[in-house]
């Protein structure tokens, strides 16, 4: 008897893993996830403000300016030139290598969940030395305050997220 409620509960467990995993991919994998400013899409505290619950950390693969982004399926890489981490204030430059295909788009949003404009870009590079998987573009990104800075990417069927905390 225990034998077939071990097996019943092996087999239910199962089912559970499946639903869940069907509804990651259906709803878009971590690109629709709030990864930023706290517990509450719209919570728009001080507090929440002022760090990234998940930041995205530069340093990735032990190049002190490259950072990775969170996608479901695919490559997100940025090769940042300016002062990392962020500060507010100044300009930063994001050279992005991203797989997938068509255009890329690209929404910048400050830490109030605003959105902000891109100083330029993206700009689609033809030639490059930055060694990534896809095609390549440049941005530039002002960040006008401390806080956490969301830049969601996205290509016709491929999108990713990075997740700044930008310093005063």
């Amino acid at each position: 008897m225990h034998g077939v409620v071990r097996r019943l509960v092996v087999v239910i467990l199962a089912v559970l893993v499946v639903a869940v995993l069907i509804f990651i991919a259906q709803s878009g994998g971590t690109g629709s996830k709030d990864h930023g400013r706290g517990s509450r899409p719209n919570e728009t505290s001080a507090a929440a403000l002022k760090t990234c619950t998940t930041p995205t950390r530069f340093g990735a693969q032990s190049v002190s300016n490259e950072i990775r982004g969170a996608t479901a399926k695919g490559s997100l890489w940025g090769l940042a030139f300016g002062h990392v981490p962020p500060r507010a204030s100044e300009e930063l430059k994001i050279v992005w290598r991203m797989t997938g295909s068509g255009p890329l788009r690209v929404v910048f949003n400050a830490p109030d969940g605003s959105a902000q404009r891109l100083v330029f870009g993206p700009e689609a590079h033809a030639n490059s030395t930055y060694q990534r998987p896809g095609d390549e573009w440049g941005t530039a990104f002002r960040f006008t305050t401390p806080g956490c800075w969301h830049i969601h990417l996205a290509r016709r069927d491929l999108s990713g997220d990075v997740w700044l905390d930008v310093t005063a």
